[in-house]
């Protein structure tokens, strides 16, 4: 069976094995424009009164994220004028959006926006103001640019993440526009086994978070969340109080991004789909997803070119001192508390069960560095794999992987 890889931005064909399994989503119908419009504007109402003579920072994502920004935009700025705001784009620890990504994020109405466009730097500590500590002693420091508004708009997307449980809600004010320092002290929470993807209820990474927001929001904040489609497609939408809007899509992005499977799979392809697949940081989303579908002794193959690099250069370098994936699990690297211990922490724990090969455009001493095997390319990374098993084993494709978890039922 013949079927078309998202890779580097083309589609290669690979021939898999008749009874593959395809694991996808279950299409929903997007919500209707004349819909969107009308629930934003009867949540937005109710906060009219309280963002009266109030100068707004809307918090938006950066290009890391398929959110239609700008579509929201446009909606509330037919009830306040544009010149009471201001956009503030959370990048948390990512690099600074280009031009371009700009243009992206913010659609045609970015020119009037002109000098009212601020992108957070984590790194620049004078731009800082420090609240306190969560009782895990994360110290709160974020920008004063939010520390300082008036009042809060946030448009935010929430979807699987492989450790805060999901995206969006309270992501937006932390680590969106935190110091690094505190990014790096609630990562450090992600080694524990209860920080995985849809899961809140005890994950410690999300309560510090909880914890954090109700330290950062003193401010009226209107929150508007978002549950999308593959394609980008608005299927679930919640507005109004930050808490309850994104709780009430977690439930939602639970049932669109769980992917129900019976059986594990001797071998499955988790394929990284853009723009999670721009870096080895975020293509370990696909890696922790997929491996949620492979049997023990089984064989994960992750998929996606890495154009951008690593993405991220701290947990590389951790590896210097943890090099190989015991070492990783030593009482010595669960303690450490650096940033991007948890990446090496979370592959050796999969590594103790099964075996992860890479197909990156991405050096093969750098693969191997971070425990993986690389392999030259989807089919040959198929053709060795069913080699392994003497060509009876069981073969799945994770689509977007970075999107989708795999759920036993």
């Amino acid at each position: 069976m013949e079927i078309q890889v998202p890779y580097d931005g083309k589609s290669v064909r690979v021939e898999f094995p008749d009874d593959t399994t395809v694991l996808e989503e279950i299409s929903r119908k997007p919500l209707h424009e004349k819909s969107i419009e009308k629930k934003v504007i009867a949540a937005l109402d109710e906060y009219l009164d309280i963002f009266e003579g109030k100068r707004i920072s809307v918090i938006v994502n950066d290009a890391t994220r398929r959110i239609p920004t700008s579509k929201i935009l446009k909606i509330f700025l037919r009830q306040i004028p544009w010149e009471r705001l201001e956009i503030l784009i959370a990048t948390g620890t990512h690099r600074a959006p280009t031009d371009g990504e700009i243009d992206q994020i913010m659609g045609d109405i970015r020119n009037s926006f002109e000098g009212r466009i601020f992108i957070h730097d984590c790194y620049d500590n004078e731009s800082m103001i420090e609240l306190g500590r969560t009782s895990r002693g994360t110290r709160i420091i974020i920008s004063r640019k939010l520390a300082a508004a008036e009042a809060v708009i946030c448009i935010n997307s929430v979807e699987p993440h492989f450790f805060a449980g999901l995206t969006g809600g309270r992501k937006s004010l932390v680590p969106g526009m935190a110091a690094f320092e505190t990014i790096v002290a609630n990562h450090s929470h992600a080694k524990s086994e209860l920080a995985k993807s849809l899961n809140l209820e005890n994950n410690p990474v999300h309560l510090d978070l909880e914890e954090a927001t109700a330290m950062v929001a003193q401010m009226p904040i209107f929150s508007i969340q978002l549950v999308l489609s593959r394609e980008g497609d608005i299927i679930g939408l919640y507005c109004g109080d930050l808490g309850e809007s994104f709780m009430r899509a977690a439930g939602e992005a639970r049932q669109a991004y769980s992917i129900p499977i019976d059986k594990h799979y001797d071998i499955v392809f988790a394929i990284g789909e853009s723009p999670f697949d721009n870096n080895l940081y975020q293509l370990q989303k696909g890696q922790e997803h997929g491996a949620e579908a492979v049997a023990d002794g089984g064989i994960l193959i992750v998929v996606g070119a890495c154009r951008e690099g690593i993405g991220s250069p701290y947990f590389v370098r951790l590896a210097e001192d943890y090099p190989t994936p015991r070492s990783a699990l030593s009482r010595r690297a669960l303690t450490d508390n650096r940033f991007g211990i948890h990446k090496l922490i979370k592959s050796a724990r999969r590594l103790e069960k099964i075996k992860i090969w890479y197909v990156t455009n991405l050096d093969d001493n750098l693969i191997r560095r971070l425990y993986f095997e690389p392999k030259q390319s989807p089919q040959v990374a198929l053709r060795d794999a069913l080699e392994s098993f003497g060509g009876s084993a069981k073969v799945a494709i994770l689509k977007d992987a970075c999107f989708l978890v795999p759920v036993r039922v």
